[in-house]
């Protein structure tokens, strides 16, 4: 019973353990295949950023130009000379708010060249803002300075702003036309190229100020991880919603006044760009989880499998594949335990002869012996009977229903049969059968009674056929 106990542990255990190695092999595949898409995901949205952050320079150097035309086109406008040469100061604002309208400029200023205002677009620009205005325009025509000039106003507006003169033919006047890089700016981007932006600048004093953004977060969220606010920083920002890979890049090429550096975060949505592997994602989740559910069916068959065949291995005489001694006697125990009042026959089978044939002939010829006795004694019996080798040539059956009259009848025929000549290489062989016979409940209660009861009537009969042969 202990060592039973110990191999179906020992079966629990390989069942467990083949389990475990299943599912572990399937989890491990689901998470490779889960991280990968993320990866190549990343790794996809990252070059794009790049290229987007080459796509900005190049519209910001683009809109310089648009720009520079304009001021240029509104430089040598004769009615604007005109204007300037008769003093009519209303004809001059209303051509500079023309001109600037159709530029879709955000800011335009007309000045003296001692930097006298002398009309602005819009007409509520701040004061404060107005000089260092006209001071970056005309810093940004000097031969050293960038192709795009950007300032960030007192008032906290950052500007992109070209300078150009009125030549009457000498310098008479200068004009200012500038574009703010703001919420709009950003709007106008993301719906390009279907990335969010953020504009930021630093001022001298080290801190930063927004001035245009697509997403939906708090100033102060965006500078809560100063490592991300760096040039060529690669960065993951997390919102109520979704979940963003940005990258900070310092505009490149730029002259900037009024504040240290400009600051351009773009970003794109990890949600959204996992959004087309997410059915294959589900679809790996329900092959996970039926690979889940096949590798314990798996596992469960395999261990089940290996019990049978170490239980076969256990219970079977590997010689005639009976049952043996142990497995029979369990069986008799089984069927008493099930019902007491239960009528069935024990029938003990003796081979008479056969250790003289086996000395005589061989253990081949004894093996083949019994072989040829076990598929006779089967071929005798019913399917609800159980025939079994219980060690040397001792045979014994199972004969559930069967009173003693019945058993008795059944042991003539199989002592006919068995003990039919058998042929083993060429010698013919045949052997004596001695037949013991016990019923339950008569004869005993307990599988030890009725064994005992049947060997006795099996030797009884063995010695009484030898007293006969004398």
């Amino acid at each position: 019973m202990t060592s039973s106990r110990h191999i179906k542990t020992q079966e629990r255990g390989l069942i467990l353990l083949l389990l475990v190695a299943l599912l572990t092999v399937q989890v491990i595949t689901y998470l490779v295949s889960t991280r990968s898409n993320r990866s190549f995901v990343e790794e996809t949205i990252s070059n794009g950023l790049q290229t987007t952050s080459r796509v900005v320079d190049e519209l910001l150097e683009l809109r310089q130009r648009q720009l520079t035309q304009g001021a240029a086109v509104l430089a040598a406008d004769y009615g604007l000379k005109e204007a300037i040469a008769t003093g009519e100061r209303s004809t001059i604002e209303s051509m500079l708010a023309d001109h600037g309208k159709r530029l879709n400029a955000d800011i335009a200023l007309f000045n003296t060249l001692d930097r006298q205002l002398i009309a602005s677009m819009p007409k509520e620009l701040q004061q404060a803002d107005i000089a260092p205005l006209l001071k970056a325009a005309a810093q940004s025509t000097n031969p050293g300075a960038q192709p795009v000039s950007l300032l960030r106003s007192q008032s906290g507006v950052l500007y992109q702003l070209v300078h150009g003169v009125v030549n009457m033919p000498t310098p008479q006047a200068e004009l200012t036309l500038g574009f703010a890089i703001d919420d709009e700016l950003a709007e106008a981007l993301k719906q390009v190229t279907d990335t969010d932006f953020v504009f930021l600048s630093r001022g001298q004093n080290g801190a930063w100020q927004l001035h245009g953004s697509t997403l939906q977060l708090s100033f102060e969220r965006l500078l809560s991880n100063p490592a991300a606010l760096v040039d060529g920083a690669q960065w993951t920002l997390e919102d109520e919603h979704d979940e963003y890979l940005m990258r900070s890049v310092a505009l490149s090429n730029v002259n900037v006044q009024q504040a240290s550096e400009v600051l351009l975060i773009i970003g794109k949505s990890l949600s959204s760009n996992m959004a087309a592997y997410q059915s294959i994602a589900r679809l790996q989740r329900y092959l996970l989880l039926a690979s889940l559910v096949l590798a314990a069916l798996v596992a469960v068959l395999i261990g089940r499998h290996l019990l049978l065949g170490r239980n076969t291995l256990a219970g079977q005489d590997p010689l005639t594949e009976l049952p043996n001694r142990r497995v029979f006697e369990q069986s008799v125990t089984d069927a008493l335990a099930k019902d007491r009042s239960a009528c069935f026959a024990l029938m003990m089978i003796d081979l008479d002869h056969f250790k003289q044939i086996n000395d005589r002939f061989g253990h081949a010829a004894g093996d083949e012996i019994l072989r040829v006795s076990a598929r006779r004694l089967h071929g005798l019996l019913r399917s609800i009977d159980m025939p079994a080798r219980l060690g040397g040539d001792e045979f014994a059956a199972l004969l559930p229903g069967l009173d003693r009259a019945a058993a008795i009848r059944l042991g003539q025929r199989i002592e006919d049969e068995l003990g039919e000549p058998i042929v083993c290489n060429g010698q013919v062989l045949q052997v004596g059968i001695s037949v013991g016979i016990a019923i339950a409940p008569q004869d005993g209660i307990a599988a030890s009674e009725l064994l005992r009861m049947a060997t006795a009537e099996m030797y009884a009969e063995k010695a009484q056929r030898e007293s006969n042969s004398v």
